[in-house]
């Protein structure tokens, strides 16, 4: 003799679930005959096949068969108290049993769903520790404050990376030598703002101010200025001649 699960039942609750939702029972109205019918088939069956019947099973047999027996008794009069259905403690029992396998469900695929992690134990830091102790009289100069905390955005500022937008030359310090040599040929001398209109690009007025210093250190020009941020005066050079 041998014991073996047949269809991966656990258990007579796990059969009488089985054989209720198998045969679309209301389990709150359970239909006691043809339930304890389809049990006891099972119990038959498992006999025929020589399998050990597990002593749980015969236990829950011999309650559907009292149970069984208590709703074909006749019926007490209108008049007295109304008595206790048999079933109900079966049926709250198979509702407790439903609601536990429905958890172990939920909990096994909460399980197969963490089984997808890998947590990584804690590492010793001990050795990074400062040994270093706070005094608590000790106080922090405001002006120190403020430059510690200038440099650590300096850092952030240069760990950022810097975007630079390159455009192809429009205007070249050939064109604009050639305007310096225009105006030089009407006038000794001029200012240098007098070429602007001030609608041009910071590209043009850049370009210009170069050409103005290859110019001048060629010879062709002569700059002055009396002071920073002042007038620029251009005037003919020893070479403009030769030009």
């Amino acid at each position: 003799m041998y014991e073996v699960k047949l269809d991966a039942f656990n258990g007579p609750l796990d059969l009488l679930l089985h054989l209720i939702k198998e045969f679309e029972i209301n389990i709150y109205d359970i239909p006691m005959k043809s339930l304890t019918e389809q049990y006891m088939q099972y119990i038959h069956a498992m006999n025929r096949l020589e399998i050990n019947v597990a002593s749980e099973y015969l236990v829950v047999a011999s309650e559907l068969l009292m149970i069984k027996s208590k709703m074909l008794l006749p019926q007490h009069d209108a008049d007295d108290l109304e008595e206790e259905d048999p079933r109900d403690d079966l049926v709250e029992r198979l509702i407790e049993y439903q609601n536990y396998k429905e958890y172990t469900e939920i909990l096994s695929q909460y399980k197969t769903d963490r089984e997808q992690y890998f947590s990584k134990p804690p590492s010793d830091l001990s050795h990074l520790e400062s040994q270093e102790t706070w005094d608590e009289n000790e106080t922090i100069d405001l002006t120190e404050l403020i430059i510690a905390y200038q440099r650590i955005k300096n850092r952030v500022a240069l760990s950022k990376p810097t975007t630079v937008n390159v455009h192809k030359e429009t205007f070249t310090i050939q064109e604009a030598t050639s305007k310096f040599n225009d105006r030089l040929k009407e006038h000794e001398s001029f200012n240098f703002f007098q070429l602007f209109t001030f609608k041009e690009s910071l590209e043009v007025v850049v370009t210009h101010f170069l050409a103005m210093l290859e110019l001048s250190k060629s010879g062709i020009i002569n700059i002055e200025q009396e002071k920073n941020f002042t007038d620029i005066e251009i005037f003919r050079g020893v070479n403009y001649e030769h030009s």
